[in-house]
Formats: C-alpha cells, structure tokens, sequence
C-alpha cells in the first residue's frame, strides 16, 4: 500500500511539469493571437466614401431641324415633278429668313410604293395604286433664332400646295468635352469636402485618396434631374442642366 502511495506521488510530479507545460503553449496560443488581433486592428484600413456632385447650367449652341417635303400621285413620274418642283421652294423659303445656303442639306429621294388592302386588311403587293415620293430638307446652324423661327414658320408653305411635315429642333452643345472635365473637377473637390466634414465630425483626421470613380455626365432638359447609368443627352431643350457625379474614398487617420 506504501509502494502504490510512493508510485502516485511520483507520477504526480512528473504529471505536473507536463501539465504546466501545456498551460504554457496553451496561454502563448491565446496571446499570440491576441497580439495578431491586436495588429490587424491597429493596421486595419479605415476609410471613408463619399460622393461629390457639380450642376451647371448651359445654352444649347448648335440646332439641328428637319423637314420631310412630300408629293403623291398615281403617276410616279407626275409625284417626282411636283416634288422637284417643291423643294427648291422650301430652301429658297430658308435663304429668305437669312438661313445660309451652306446650312441646308437636301437628301435623296424616296419612293413608296402603295398598294391596296383586302377586306381582311391584307395588302396586295402585286397591285400598285400610287406613289409616295419624299425628300428630306436638313438644317445644321450655330445661328439658333434663324432656324426657329423657320421651323415655326415653316407650315406657311401648307398654304402654297406643298405638303411639309416639320420635326421638331434638336438642341445641343458643342463644348461638351471641354465641360465634362471642369465639371469633374469640381464634382471631386465637392467630394474632398464633404469627407472633410464628415472626418472632423467624428473626430477622425482625413487622409490620402485611395480611389475616385467618376460617373457619366448627365445632360438634362432645364429643372431635371434624372440620372441614368449610360448618361442623359437631352438633345430637345434649348437651356440645360449638366450634373457631374463624383465618388471617392479617402484613407481615415
């Protein structure tokens, strides 16, 4: 019984460097990851994204207007003539409100065909009734009030037997490129600030940039602010409202 008591003790002491041994490793585990822990939050990236805007508000500098003149008949060639006849009317008609002859465009002609409908309203293409014969009169002018004012008066020539359908102006801005980057650059300081508001708001010292995204230029009808991911062209009011969009992030110290 004596032996068995001695042999305890013995085991005993050998057990307990063993044990402390691994209490050892264990706590230096533990520590070790704490001080990892400890260096991932102290080197964690801290940062701040903001986004930054600019407006401005433009005049179109450039109008473009078009012009369908029309003729049919049941004749082909008696449409051609009249239409032949016509368009030289309608420039003369834009020359005499100070449109430059350079500015006006005449395009080819188009011939339709008409044809005839059953009752079930299907058409017979191998009967012809008619022809409809059509040019295109196109204006390009930096000179907007000399074309507005023929698009509004262009109908007067309805009263001289020419059939005229007049589309509406289109509007746009030719300095586009040259504004995109001035816009950018403030859209990107107004980012800058915001961050620094926000920095000093929570105590926080800003830092560095560490990327900028720079959205697509947005060019809207005057008073919208509709946003769209491949960009707005308005191209169907003479005054417009550009907004640039910025988004940045910034380092937090």
């Amino acid at each position: 019984m004596a032996d068995d008591t001695e042999r305890l003790k013995a085991f005993s002491g050998l057990l307990r460097p063993v044990a402390i041994g691994l209490a050892i490793v264990v706590a230096a585990a533990f520590l070790g990851k704490a001080l990892v822990d400890a260096i991932r939050i102290r080197h964690k990236e801290q940062r701040i994204t903001v986004t930054g805007s600019a407006t401005r508000r433009i005049r179109s500098d450039f109008i473009v207007w078009e012009a369908k003149v029309r003729s049919r008949d049941v004749v082909l060639t008696v449409a051609y003539k009249k239409l032949a006849a016509d368009v030289p009317v309608v420039v003369d008609f834009l020359k005499a409100r100070g449109v430059g002859d350079q500015n006006i465009k005449v395009h080819s002609t188009v011939v339709t065909e008409l044809h005839p409908t059953t009752a079930d309203g299907r058409e017979q293409p191998e009967v012809t009734v008619g022809y409809i014969t059509e040019q295109m009169v196109q204006v390009k002018s930096s000179d907007i009030a000399k074309v507005e004012r023929a698009s509004r008066e262009a109908t007067q020539l309805i009263d001289r037997g020419i059939y005229i359908h007049s589309d509406a102006p289109l509007y746009m801005y030719t300095k586009l490129a040259e504004l995109k980057i001035q816009m950018l650059a403030e859209a990107s300081k107004d980012a800058h600030l915001r961050a620094e508001q926000i920095a000093a708001n929570t105590h926080a010292r800003l830092g560095g940039l560490l990327n900028a995204k720079m959205g697509v230029l947005q060019v809207n009808p005057e008073f919208s602010t509709e946003v769209s991911w491949d960009g707005n062209n308005d191209k169907t009011t003479l005054d417009k409202d550009v907004l640039a969009i910025v988004t940045a992030s910034f380092a937090l110290n």
